[in-house]
């Protein structure tokens, strides 16, 4: 089983004013699904915005690591290290 490690997280502007205005959040974990649940724990108001109905990340989020866009899918699969920033934005779909 992959150990936990600490990342910090930058939240989109549109989350930020239901964290308090925090740009930035500490969270633990060995994937990005596993950080997700993390701050979702700490920060339980985040949980509505990060998960739908059935528990699931929601498909219209993407994660930004190492250079990497990570769409909701991948994240439980997305390995992270101790150190390492993650960014939480929206998809954007075309029409």
């Amino acid at each position: 089983m992959p150990t936990s490690t600490s990342v910090r997280v930058q939240l989109p502007p549109v989350l930020r004013a239901v964290n308090g205005g925090e740009r930035w959040v500490d969270a633990q974990g060995s994937s990005i699904a596993a950080v997700l649940t993390d701050i979702a724990r700490k920060h339980p108001p985040l949980a509505l915005h990060f998960f739908d109905e059935a528990g699931a990340i929601r498909h219209n989020i993407v994660f930004l690591h190492a250079g990497t866009m990570v769409r909701a899918k991948e994240a439980a699969a997305r390995q992270i290290r101790a150190g390492d920033e993650i960014v939480i934005t929206n998809a954007l779909a075309g029409g």
